[in-house]
């Protein structure tokens, strides 16, 4: 049976760092997929873009008709081992805000867990302006703060459609990477037990 725990955070939040930290820490097993990635190799097979960038800007009919293909590819990754999916849980457009998983592309995957990571709108801006590898579209620390609400609300809307569990995990610079990366082990430990 498919087993997915989804991350989720907005950009700049630290969610590939943390991932990556407890997945060398946990005794699970998982195989750690990006969504994005997977997105973007079919828009690239497509000729649709040529930076990862550039998928956000995509119009949305053609977002979840990606969306779609990559849930189809998870979940013949998930038959096989545990994946771990990083991902975003809502994407901001030029026209709005799209749902990282539309209720088709979410049931496909039927997550067990979803698990948030989450910072202050002036940490993540911080973050956000030191990271120059990434063209990012600039955000006040308001609409920062909107789009973390929304990805509350998404994760809800995920939970209904799948029967996951959600946990919110805070990665403040005052707080500590430590203290985020041990939360989400704990996560990951209990996921494979569900799994077993």
């Amino acid at each position: 049976m498919p087993f997915v725990v989804m991350i989720t955070g907005i950009p700049g939040v630290g969610k590939s760092t943390i991932t990556r930290l407890a997945l060398k820490r946990t005794r699970a097993k998982f195989r750690l997929v990006n969504f994005g990635d997977l997105m973007f190799e079919e828009a690239v097979e497509a000729g649709l873009v040529k930076h990862r960038d550039e998928m956000r800007k995509l119009d949305p009919k053609t977002q979840r008709e990606l969306q779609l293909k990559a849930a189809q590819k998870i979940v013949e990754i998930a038959r096989e081992e545990p994946v771990l999916l990083d991902t975003h849980a809502t994407i901001r457009t030029p026209v709005g805000y799209l749902l990282g998983f539309p209720r088709e592309v979410i049931e496909v995957i039927n997550p067990n867990f979803i698990v948030i990571i989450e910072a202050t709108p002036s940490e993540i801006l911080g973050r956000r302006l030191r990271d120059l590898k990434r063209d990012r579209d600039v955000e006040t620390e308001e609409q920062i703060e909107r789009h973390q609400d929304l990805n509350r609300a998404a994760a809800v809307s995920y939970a209904m459609h799948s029967n996951a569990l959600i946990k919110i995990i805070e990665n403040h610079e005052d707080k500590g990477l430590e203290e985020a990366v041990n939360e989400l082990v704990q996560v990951l430990d209990l996921a494979v037990s569900e799994y077993d």
